[in-house]
């Protein structure tokens, strides 16, 4: 296991701001995939949607990522890569950041067959049909998961839960239960998506946790084990998959 331990370690507010101005950013480019969700036109205008979603995954993000980056160097865990460039190293990018594409990659297909487990079983949509976001709306949307998401939910509520843990449970069992807890919560955070095109009945409730819940699991071992970036490319990668090219196959 490497450890995060640097010698001239920067101010955690410095990473967050980072972090956060790239959620930011991905904030921006998931509007478009949101609103192809919505069953009926929306009552205020998009430019003041769009603004409102943007500040307020820019602040959770910082906040996360400021409190996440200072639990983290106790449990060794972190943005290793994006820290050494902030101080202004020339670190490679990693090797294993290959891997990270093919386990994505990967990811996304079994939460793919795990959903057409689920499909014949769920209730009408909303809207009478499902919402069909173009396979380029889905790519902008790959990017607020692969970044915001795991921004907020490994670095930020994972590391937070682990560090409070630490002390009853050691670092490694507290890991576990930060990586299981944030993944929980990375699927309940899907819950109100899902209820803009179903009724939220307990068999939309447990495929929103499942499908959610299993890949943000393995988002969480990557980040455990390799730091945030690895995370980051392994949830780019599967939401290329569910996002892009399964909705290119079926247009």
């Amino acid at each position: 296991m490497r450890t995060f331990v640097e010698p001239n370690r920067l101010p955690a507010w410095r990473l967050a701001l980072v972090w956060s101005v790239l959620s930011a950013l991905a904030a921006v480019a998931v509007v478009p995939y949101v609103l192809r969700l919505l069953p009926e036109t929306p009552s205020m205008p998009v430019p003041v949607i769009t603004a409102v979603f943007v500040v307020q995954a820019g602040v959770q993000a910082f906040l996360l990522a400021w409190a996440g980056t200072a639990a983290g160097r106790q449990l060794a865990v972190g943005s290793p890569w994006l820290e050494a460039r902030l101080r202004g190293e020339r670190p490679p990018l990693p090797r294993s950041l290959h891997r990270m594409v093919l386990y994505g990659l990967g990811a996304g297909l079994v939460t793919a067959a795990i959903d057409l487990a689920f499909m014949p079983s769920m209730p009408p949509p909303l809207a009478g049909a499902l919402p069909q976001p173009s396979p380029w709306d889905g790519l902008w949307a790959s990017f607020y998961g692969g970044i915001a998401e795991e921004v907020m939910t490994r670095l930020g509520v994972a590391t937070v839960l682990a560090w409070v843990l630490k002390r009853w449970l050691g670092r490694g069992a507290a890991l576990a239960v930060g990586i299981a807890g944030s993944a929980l919560l990375f699927g309940a955070l899907h819950l109100p998506a899902a209820a803009l095109v179903w009724p939220l009945t307990p068999l939309v409730v447990a495929r929103t946790l499942v499908l959610n819940a299993i890949p943000g699991a393995l988002f969480g071992a990557a980040y455990v084990r390799h730091g945030l970036e690895h995370a980051i490319v392994m949830h780019f990668a599967a939401d290329l998959v569910l996002h892009v090219a399964l909705p290119a196959l079926m247009a």
